[in-house]
């Protein structure tokens, strides 16, 4: 039986993404269903099918091809064809603004950013937090434990039975605030644990490492807080990088630290920010990584302007077909599987049927709200400090308008650069930030702007090319050797931001 009307006209997917690789193989996926067709041979026959089939009636097809009515009913079944004139391909204006200001849903998962200081240790090359906006030395830079309670209690409100919320301990560095974090999580336990049982709170801390409180192995075991650590390279390239707010190596110190908490049986996993510094010794970076006891590794673009709306130094920013070369290059060396090395084992998630990605992250749709020591909320952590993307304060409602404005502009059928890309419901855009920073006035940049398209765009599609890739690769291994049929992407992975 046929999936769909026989009658109508057949047309070529406008979301087709279409991969050749040797002689013989052919990748087709319709973006919009996200339902990979992989080829292994034949790919000229199938070509030739699909430009033949353009405007024809299945009939009139398959009277052309008769030896491939199975070809063109995969197809269809695919998307990659469609013979249904209605079929939805994109989002228009109207479907967008009515999904945005449609009243929110309870959400299965958020992630609370707790800046519980804004002060740090460090003097990083590249930190995202501006001298402007972040209050480093200030002593309104801590926060309070009730600013804390209430900020959790204002996300666990938006939660649905059954949903978990992760308080993340961000700044600054937050373990310069560790009585602050111990006495969070003792009321998260005490209180509102207890009084939301339906509802769970995970713990994550992002630090650099360079403190090592004497109960810090403890708390992170008992608790079980997972953890996040920056070592951006060896110890001569790291310390480059996030020397001590005096100039001084940190190495060794975060090295130190990890290992204990890595010794006690606790998964840390560690990020390499990519920069100018250190983009051209990434696999060694991954290897070091693997040496100190990471569970995960994770490589991210640096990205080009910081919360005070400053560029950083052009001469400090990666050359992007560089990085992605060498990302690919340790992908395939299986130094570190998919499951443990970023941004694969995020990007493989967008590649699940029906994953439909509208924006870059979740920020837009208030998943990963930053609260200062203050009480106000932002969108997020390198937008702090700045009023035009501040939602509101722990002391009232926090205000969805900034929301539901995003989630329209931000959307890839809004943003001119995207609409017309068939990658768009593959990538979701990239990373907001740059288009954020161009509106809210910051003066033009030729670089940076071209880095962050070039990050955004070409990166993104590099890296889910290999994936698609690599996912044919093994699901034809798994036919071929009788396992059946791949097995379901994992949708849970350390958030590396």
């Amino acid at each position: 039986m046929k999936e769909t009307d026989s009658h109508g006209l057949l047309h070529l997917t406008n979301n087709l993404i279409s991969l050749e690789r040797g002689t013989d193989e052919l990748l087709l996926v319709n973006s919009f269903f996200m339902r990979p067709l992989y080829v292994a041979r034949g790919k000229d026959r199938v070509k030739l099918v699909l430009r033949e089939a353009n405007g024809k009636t299945q009939e009139e097809v398959e009277g052309l091809f008769p030896r491939d009515s199975g070809l063109v009913g995969m197809l269809l079944h695919h998307r990659i064809l469609s013979d249904t004139p209605a079929e939805k391909e994109r989002y228009d204006d109207a479907q967008i603004a009515a999904a945005a200001a449609a009243p929110p849903a309870p959400k299965n998962r958020m992630s609370v950013f707790l800046l519980v200081t804004e002060s740090c240790n460090l003097r990083c090359v590249y930190c995202l937090n501006g001298a402007e906006t972040y209050l480093k030395t200030s002593s309104g830079s801590r926060m309070s434990p009730d600013v804390a309670i209430a900020s959790i209690t204002a996300c666990l409100d938006q939660l649905a039975p059954g949903g978990t919320l992760q308080v993340t301990f961000f700044g600054g560095e937050p373990l310069l605030n560790w009585p602050l974090v111990k006495e969070v999580i003792r009321r998260c336990e005490d209180e509102l644990q207890p009084a939301r049982g339906d509802k769970k709170i995970a713990y994550h801390l992002t630090s650099n490492l360079t403190i090592c409180p004497p109960d810090l192995v403890e708390v992170v075991k008992k608790y079980r807080i997972t953890v996040l650590s920056d070592i951006d390279g060896p110890p001569e390239i790291h310390d480059r990088c996030r020397p001590y707010l005096g100039g001084r190596a940190s190495h060794a110190q975060s090295a130190e630290t990890i290992r204990k908490i890595v010794d006690a049986g606790v998964s840390v996993a560690l990020r390499t920010t990519v920069t100018s510094i250190n983009q051209d010794c990434i696999a060694e970076t991954a290897a070091h990584h693997k040496s100190l006891g990471a569970s995960n590794c994770g490589f991210v673009p640096v990205c080009a302007v910081n919360s005070d709306r400053q560029y950083l130094p052009d001469a400090l920013l990666p050359d992007p077909y560089r990085i992605t070369a060498e990302l690919i290059k340790l992908y395939r060396s299986r130094i570190w599987d998919r499951q443990t090395l970023f941004p694969f084992n995020e990007y493989v998630l967008k590649l699940r049927p029906g994953a439909r990605q509208v924006h870059g992250c979740a920020a837009p749709a208030g998943l990963t709200p930053v609260i200062r020591a203050s009480g106000d909320v932002y969108l997020c952590i390198y937008l702090v400090g700045q009023e035009k993307f501040r939602f509101g304060t722990t002391s009232r409602a926090w205000d969805r308008r900034l929301s539901d404005e995003l989630k329209v502009s931000l959307h890839v059928d809004s943003v001119r650069e995207c609409r017309a890309c068939p990658w768009r419901y593959a990538c979701g855009g990239g990373c907001p930030v740059m288009k954020l920073a161009m509106l809210n006035g910051v003066e033009k940049n030729p670089k940076a702007e071209e880095y962050g398209r070039r990050i955004n765009c070409d990166f993104t599609r590099a890296v889910l090319t290999e994936l698609l890739w690599d996912t044919a690769e093994q699901a034809k291994d798994r036919l071929n050797s009788g396992k059946g049929r791949p097995e379901a992407l994992p949708v849970e992975r350390p958030s590396f931001c």
